[in-house]
């Protein structure tokens, strides 16, 4: 039996729409970097709307007498995702009207740095109104980056959504996480040309190692011209399945067989193409499609260590970073290449900053008072705790992200997420920080020529106490531990001034 084809068919007629849809949701995003005062007014007008009848409102005693930014951040207290588990659990057996008042459609399923799995409310009005605008207005940036994404239904490897049955509930909503969108929830939900493509849709296999040899299997061999993930890993999981599996590609591209099943016209021309390129050295995914110019993931954090694996498995590919957002809010909106920052998205949430320096547990402390700063009220360099309203009902919500500006998209910030605010150790007052150590990494990276592959870098208590770093390196490299260990160490000291007077640090090398 050969592969159903119908799927092209759908491609053909949402391609134009989609494309239109993206563009209005980009040109709306710029209008909004154009007016951010004007846009900020109206999300917050809009998040006390949906709010201002809801249970938790009315129980809080949150009596707003005018719609004004001084009086919402007066009258409304921070808070953390713990503080509103109380009524996130009432919210499950109503389904709306706890924290707003909009429907929930489902529940969103994300563990954070730490602790249990969250529950994140996605309610109808988030979905139509902020999220799925987020995702329209990136992909006409990907777009505008690479027009050959539409010119065929192959174009496109969008490993950033997942459309996966779900397999848990909380009182018959599903229980998943947001890069899954099965199922459509209404006409305004995420709909891209290749929703109904086979290596897309919800009948994919389970395993992730089954799910990326069937996009390789549909994939080899066609005009692709972007691929889109969330993290860096993906894509390195991505080439590494291409090289263990690629007995099993060759033959199945030969035969036309996928899992012992005919579905395609059998390709020896092909199969002995691949296993050429395949048996050169230093071959790359541009040597697997020619056609590739663009591919988007993070890259922020400790994600740009991936960079150097990137660039040898996708030369002269164009990068393009995903949105900075979690589970529970969009944070920026790429609007160009830069893998630096990207705008704040003024039109997904009501934000707040708080300068890095100060302590978090004061700004929840209700017995403090604490003067947030707004966006317009931040400066070049400088890096800010983040504080969101967002329209699911998550009103000023202390996210635990903390934000470098590094310039300004006329009066908007652009955001460089930096780290995760209390991921650190210190043993006698350096609070050593996991960007400091990838910025110490990175730098002895450079100036070595080393690609420098992930790290683990943890404490170890002795009569004189050290850390100890777990490095991936080259396994031609004939630097000693001893000497990546100096120099690292001298890195290290750089940035972070109260290390150099009172740590060492000791390195186990892996290949």
């Amino acid at each position: 039996m050969m592969l159903n084809t119908s799927w092209k068919n759908d491609w053909s007629l949402l391609k134009d729409s989609f494309q239109q849809d993206c563009q209005f949701h980009s040109n709306h995003f710029k209008y909004c970097l154009a007016h951010p005062n004007e846009v900020q007014t109206t999300v917050l007008e809009d998040i006390i709307r949906l709010g201002q009848n809801s249970l938790m409102w009315k129980e809080e005693n949150y009596r707003l007498n005018t719609v004004n930014v001084d009086e919402y951040r007066k009258k409304i207290p921070i808070k953390r995702y713990a503080d509103f588990i109380p009524y996130i659990e009432r919210e499950i057996d109503a389904k709306g009207g706890v924290l707003s008042c909009s429907p929930v459609m489902r529940w969103l399923k994300t563990s954070g740095t730490t602790g249990s799995a969250k529950k994140v409310p996605y309610t109808q009005h988030w979905m139509n109104h902020y999220r799925v605008p987020a995702i329209k207005a990136m992909w006409s940036t990907y777009m505008h980056h690479c027009p050959e994404m539409l010119s065929d239904p192959y174009a496109v490897l969008d490993m950033q959504t997942v459309l996966e049955e779900p397999s848990e509930f909380i009182k018959g909503l599903a229980y998943q996480s947001i890069s899954n969108r099965y199922p459509r929830l209404d006409k305004n939900d995420w709909t891209p040309p290749w929703l109904n493509a086979p290596w897309f849709v919800s009948g994919m296999p389970g395993s992730h190692e089954e799910r990326m040899y069937h996009r390789l299997r549909f994939l080899i061999g066609k005009p692709l011209h972007f691929i889109s993930t969330i993290n860096p890993s993906t894509l390195i999981s991505m080439w590494d399945i291409l090289l263990s599996q690629q007995e099993r590609l060759i033959n199945d591209i030969h035969l036309g067989t996928l899992n012992g099943k005919k579905l395609f016209e059998p390709n020896a021309t092909l199969a002995k193409q691949l296993t050429s390129i395949l048996n050169t050295k230093n071959i790359s995914f541009k040597d697997i499609w020619p056609s590739l110019s663009l591919f988007s993931c993070w890259v922020s954090a400790s994600a740009k260590l991936y960079r150097p694996l990137l660039n040898k498995i996708l030369p002269g590919v164009t990068q393009i970073p995903f949105m900075t957002c979690g589970t529970e809010g969009v944070v920026t909106i790429p609007v160009d290449e830069s893998l630096t920052s990207q705008p704040l998205a003024i039109n997904q949430a009501f934000y707040e900053f708080v300068p890095a320096e100060v302590d978090m547990s004061d700004v929840l402390n209700p017995a403090q008072s604490t003067n947030t700063l707004l966006f317009n009220q931040l400066e070049t360099g400088k890096e800010y705790h983040l504080i969101m309203s967002q329209a699911n009902g998550l009103y000023r919500l202390a996210t635990g992200d903390i934000f470098r500006v590094e310039g300004f998209e006329g009066n908007v910030p652009r955001l460089n997420f930096i780290r995760r605010d209390g991921i650190f150790h210190s043993f006698t007052g350096e609070k050593l920080t996991e960007d400091q150590v990838t910025e110490a990494i990175s730098t002895f990276s450079q100036q070595n020529n080393i690609d420098l592959g992930l790290y683990m870098c943890g404490p170890k208590w002795a009569h004189i106490p050290r850390y100890v770093l777990m490095l991936e390196t080259p396994s031609d490299l004939s630097v000693s531990n001893d000497e990546i260990a100096e120099k690292i160490d001298g890195c290290l000291q750089k940035v972070n001034i109260e290390y150099a007077s009172n740590s060492t640090l000791a390195i186990i090398q892996y290949t």
